[in-house]
């Protein structure tokens, strides 16, 4: 800059940094000057509320120095700051605008665990799509959500290390089917699964050692082939899903049945016919066969003339099984053979037999669910054994073990059907054992009460109407116990009470409540309930009889003479099943001294009322069709006189063979038909 007079001095703009400034000392004649530069690095480092530079007149805005850091401020407040190692520290939010935001950083620390990413004003998966990780490499790894095929997709492998799982969650998250890898693999393993699903149900996923995954059906390998040694040892079985199962690549299984002399070789050696069936070369096999496979025994063989085979639940034939069996041709002939259905309800263990000789055959395990005919002659359990349906023991059942054996159990209600004799059960309602005798249930013993009468005592109750253990004529219900102790009773009903109040018997009644009663008490698990709160102060004693008193038919009975008994009502009951109550109503009356039974109405054909006398026909008689009455006379009036009526209102059918007579005027009322067939009269006088 030139040199000036300080008159000459107008407003400098843009200086440099080696400009000067020229100073004034009013102590001092002479004149001094300094650099815009060294009045720069002299200024105050200044503070964020007070910064050294402001802006705008505003000394809370501006920027502001100190112990190497460089501070930029705005309301008094730090909003950036720059340290001497280049630190730049923003404490609020940043906003990056532009359409790229390139960070040259070796690591990326961010604190937030979320990082949102496509949040555009109005998001959709259309506007997610593609979204997602790219990591750069010589090719890029992509991790990315494809909206089309709605998940989402990685261009690399996904490799889950500590043997942790990969989870897929059901429909509420609450649990999961997860997939891991075993706990030490020698080598990698890769399974590649089929193209396409099987195309028949129930069929299974094979490896053929390789990691290559084939649909197959169930026991049979894709690729047969072994190496090393195989040794296969003749145990005189021929199974349906193991040493056959290689070959048993068709939907039907066709063994080859011929007929042989037996040999020690044969199961039923020495008993029934000295001839045995041979399958597949060998003697009288024990056969194992696979549910939903389709077996052939093909007798086309001449030496099974004579010889057909069978199917039976026994090894003695006594009962044939024909289900889902095919019988084709005359044994020991071309074409000739026997074919079965092995079903899950097949019967677990079937025979197959010669129908007309005895003991040529074996055993077949048919791997069913369904166990049928003799399977054991004896079985030992040592523990439990649960049976579901029928289990059926043609000789005794012996029990060595210190334990019990637990009886069906059930209320009254809950009984079978159709009963045999000598069933046996724990009846849960009446608390007693009871079997059936081939006509009706009794009572056997052993019930949960000793069967022998209990003193009761009366305790507090927390249902509604309790709250007392004595009577205090406000309580009327009470929790009962067995004299002397604290332990509750639970009656199985009220009739098996003997409850007294006063000297005064109390009636039992059915129900839970007092709305169930009109005056006596009922029995609600443990409690008492009185259909009114005994007196303060009230004797009483309550018996548990123990046992529950059922009335039948009685097998001996004292009949007293009722004869003089005009009026009496006989008593019914209902055809259900149960407790049932006695029936009877004044419709129906017998007079005992008249012998004579008297009902208001009576319907049915009356096909067997016969020997009525005519004193007991009383009153109209109905329209009826007189064709079938026989005896009966034609005369009134001292028999002088018959009479008929002048108008004939029904259609009429004389019979064949017969005449008729009435007396005229006869008129036939309109609509009305009478036939007179071929050799019958009929002649109006």
């Amino acid at each position: 800059m030139t040199n000036k007079k300080i008159t000459e001095f107008t407003e400098l703009t843009a200086p440099a940094s080696t400009d000067v400034l020229p100073i004034i000392d009013a102590s001092d004649t002479s004149n001094k000057k300094i650099s815009y530069a060294n009045l720069l690095s002299k200024a105050p480092d200044g503070s964020t509320s007070a910064p050294a530079f402001s802006f705008n007149s505003d000394p809370n805005t501006g920027i502001s120095g100190g112990s190497d850091t460089l501070t930029f401020s705005t309301g008094g407040t730090g909003r950036m700051s720059i340290s001497s190692a280049g630190l730049v520290n923003i404490p609020g939010d940043l906003t990056v605008g532009g359409t790229t935001t390139t960070i040259n950083t070796s690591n990326l620390d961010v604190e937030d665990k979320n990082i949102t990413i496509g949040k555009v004003s109005t998001p959709t998966d259309t506007t997610a799509d593609g979204g997602g990780l790219t990591l750069k490499g010589s090719t890029d790894k992509t991790f990315n959500w494809i909206d089309a095929t709605d998940s989402w997709t990685s261009s690399e492998h996904l490799s889950v290390s500590g043997q942790k799982e990969v989870r897929y969650l059901d429909a509420d998250s609450s649990h999961y089917v997860g997939f891991k890898s075993a706990a030490t693999v020698s080598s990698n393993v890769v399974w590649t699964l089929p193209s396409a699903d099987s195309s028949v149900s129930g069929y299974v996923l094979s490896s053929n050692a390789s990691g290559v995954l084939s649909w197959v059906a169930p026991g049979q390998n894709a690729d047969p082939d072994f190496t090393g040694t195989l040794t296969l040892t003749d145990d005189g079985n021929i199974r349906g899903f193991a040493s056959t199962q290689a070959t048993y690549t068709g939907s039907v299984k066709t063994f080859t049945v011929t007929v042989a002399t037996k040999t020690a070789a044969h199961r039923y050696n020495g008993s029934g016919s000295s001839n045995g069936y041979v399958i597949d070369s060998k003697e009288a096999p024990f056969l194992t066969l696979t549910p939903g496979r389709t077996y052939k025994f093909d007798q086309s063989h001449s030496s099974n003339a004579g010889h057909p085979l069978r199917f039976y639940l026994e090894a003695n034939k006594t009962t044939a099984y024909t289900t889902n069996v095919t019988v084709n041709g005359t044994a020991g002939q071309s074409g000739a053979y026997v074919q079965i259905v092995i079903a899950d309800n097949t019967p677990m263990v079937i025979h197959y037999q010669c129908s007309s000789h005895s003991l040529m055959g074996n055993a077949i395990q048919t791997n069913s669910a369904t166990a049928t005919g003799t399977l054991l002659s004896s079985l030992s359990v040592s523990g439990n054994m649960d049976v579901t349906g029928t289990f059926t023991v043609s000789d005794n059942i012996l029990m060595t073990g210190t334990g019990a054996i637990d009886v069906a159990s059930g209320t009254t209600a809950q009984r079978p059907g159709s009963p045999s004799a000598g069933m046996f059960r724990f009846n849960s309602q009446t608390s007693e054992f009871e079997g059936y005798d081939g006509s009706a249930w009794g009572e056997i013993g052993g019930s949960a009460a000793t069967g022998t009468a209990d003193l009761l005592d009366i305790a507090s109750s927390s249902g509604t109407g309790g709250g007392s253990a004595t009577f205090n004529g406000s309580a009327y219900r009470f929790k009962l116990v067995t004299k002397g102790t604290s332990t509750a009773v639970t009656p199985a009903n009220a009739e098996i009470l003997r409850v007294s109040i006063n000297g005064v018997m109390q009636q039992p009644n059915d129900g839970s409540g007092q709305g169930d009663m009109t005056d006596g008490y009922v029995v609600s698990g443990t409690d008492i309930i009185f259909d009114s709160a005994p007196p303060s102060g009230s004797t009483y004693f309550i018996i548990n009889m123990g046992t529950q008193v059922a009335v039948g038919n009685a097998t001996t009975s004292t009949i007293a003479d009722e004869s003089s008994d005009t009026t009496c009502f006989p008593l019914f009951t209902t055809a259900a099943t149960g407790d049932l109550g006695l029936k009877s109503g004044s419709n129906l009356t017998f007079n005992s001294s008249t012998g004579l039974l008297t009902a208001t109405t009576f319907s049915g054909s009356g096909a067997s009322l016969t020997n009525l006398p005519s004193s007991a026909l009383t009153g109209a008689l109905p329209a009826i069709d007189g064709s079938a009455l026989t005896g009966v006379s034609s005369q009134k009036a001292d028999g002088c006189v018959t009479e008929n009526s002048l108008t004939i209102s029904n259609n009429y059918t004389m019979t064949t063979n017969k005449s008729g007579i009435s007396a005229g005027d006869i008129i036939v009322a309109s609509g009305v038909t009478v036939t007179i067939p071929s050799g019958s009269r009929y002649v109006i006088v």
